[in-house]
């Protein structure tokens, strides 16, 4: 079960629906088998579900015992079923199949993460830190150079205008998403598992050097936001007494205003021109994500409660002006399957949500908060994405507790986070701290 479980993460990580068209597989292109639309990580995890399953003494009483630990996962593979049964019995026209890798192999991960051993869970912290660091220096080389590891292709039609890069990751939405969840809990959470502390922040530098190059503007603010708010209250602790260590003296001294040099080169070069233009001319995009609400005006109550038929509801976004589609996961829901069974769709993503928090402890609810912020301004998970099993990997495998902590409710992660440390006192200094002398803290 831990070696799917392994496996299944380093597909997710490294073959992305552009990685799959470019081998053959017609993942996100029209026509080709059901079986070629489900991501190759979806069928190893859940084979190490089943065989976790199937290999316990008690196959019936596990099972049972594992939904029972997992309320908000199992509620949710729940009502991604009755949402299928209800897109194949009233919505014939429109596909099903985006819940398999959108949404349901998330609860499925939550699943086997419950109970990994240790060891494994370490295995696979160390692969996704491995992972999200040659993402981001392929997103630098594609940034940079204008070659790419995989095309950018849509609807059959290569992206050659697009300078946004791809690499392991796949859209850029996706790979935004993905970094900024990495960058924040690497960021805010006190104890991440598998990363030393000394590379700590150059990890952290390189997926903000990596951010504008993927070129989500929306992940680039928060991601952008959370770390100087967080290095403001350091720079305020330290100033009110608390230890600096002399590796984190030398990386502020030395290599920020390198690094300030650094930018300043490459924005005379014209790198960031590209990234830059997106905020002075968005083409409408930013506007398309407020005037989709204008869908819901005067709507029928039969399309309120069931969803627009697909032609219908193709028909009102291109008479709205909207070219991008409905950039909002919970919008495209209600518009596509009507408000009753989205409102069940929805209870279910908040038990994830839930899960996740038991999981991770009070440092996951930045990383959650940013997640659900980057679905409200996306097609997310209304469409075929990886924007909640990729986040739930790389949160479940860096920070997640093991069986005995989640259900004992003991454990670190309820100060493992930046929150929790603010308004503390100055911690006992410690081997190779500085701290100010007395007569300097009054």
């Amino acid at each position: 079960m831990d070696l799917l479980l392994f496996l299944g993460v380093v597909a997710m990580f490294s073959l992305s629906g552009f990685a799959l068209e470019f081998f053959g597989i017609p993942y996100n292109s029209p026509g080709g088998s059901i079986v070629t639309k489900i991501h190759p990580a979806t069928y190893l995890f859940v084979m190490a579900l089943g065989l976790a399953v199937i290999a316990n003494p008690n196959p019936v009483a596990y099972m049972f015992d594992l939904m029972a630990r997992c309320l908000g996962s199992t509620f949710l593979l729940v009502a991604c079923i009755l949402l299928w049964i209800f897109i194949s019995r009233f919505k014939g026209d429109q596909p099903a199949s985006f819940l398999i890798d959108a949404i349901m192999v998330a609860a499925i991960i939550y699943m086997l993460f419950a109970d990994v051993g240790d060891h494994s869970r370490l295995n696979i912290a160390r692969t996704v830190h491995i992972l999200m660091v040659v993402n981001c220096c392929l997103s630098l080389v594609e940034g940079l150079s204008g070659w790419r590891l995989f095309p950018f292709v849509l609807n059959d039609t290569e992206q050659e205008w697009e300078y946004r890069a791809t690499a392991l990751l796949g859209h850029p939405l996706g790979g935004a998403l993905a970094t900024g969840v990495y960058t924040i809990v690497l960021t805010t959470v006190r104890d991440v598992r598998g990363l030393g502390t000394r590379w700590r922040v150059p990890v952290i530098l390189l997926c903000m050097a990596a951010m504008p190059f993927i070129g989500s503007r929306v992940s680039f603010l928060i991601v952008y936001a959370t770390v100087a708010t967080v290095v403001g209250l350091q720079f305020l602790m330290f100033l009110r007494g608390d230890a600096i260590s002399t590796r984190m003296l030398v990386v502020v001294l030395l290599l920020l205003p390198l690094a300030f040099l650094a930018l300043f080169t490459l924005y005379e070069l014209g790198v960031f021109d590209n990234f830059l233009n997106r905020f002075i001319n968005d083409k409408g995009s930013a506007r398309s994500r407020l005037e989709l609400f204008k869908l819901f005006e005067d709507i029928s109550l039969r399309n309120l409660l069931l969803g627009y038929r697909l032609i219908s509801l193709e028909t009102q976004t291109r008479l709205g002006g909207l070219v991008e589609g409905i950039e909002n996961s919970w919008a495209g829901h209600a518009l596509r399957y009507g408000v009753v069974m989205t409102a069940m769709l929805w209870f279910g993503i908040a038990g994830w949500f839930v899960d996740m928090l038991r999981a991770a402890g009070r440092g996951v609810i930045l990383p959650l908060a940013y997640i659900f912020l980057i679905l409200s301004t996306t097609v997310g998970i209304s469409g075929k994405t990886n924007m909640m099993s990729v986040p739930a990997v790389i949160i479940l495998a860096l920070i997640g507790k093991g069986r005995q902590a989640v259900s004992s409710g003991r454990g670190t992660a309820g100060v493992n986070d930046v929150l929790s440390r603010i308004g503390r006192g100055p911690p006992v200094a410690g081997a190779g701290g500085v701290r100010l002398p007395p007569q300097c803290q009054s």
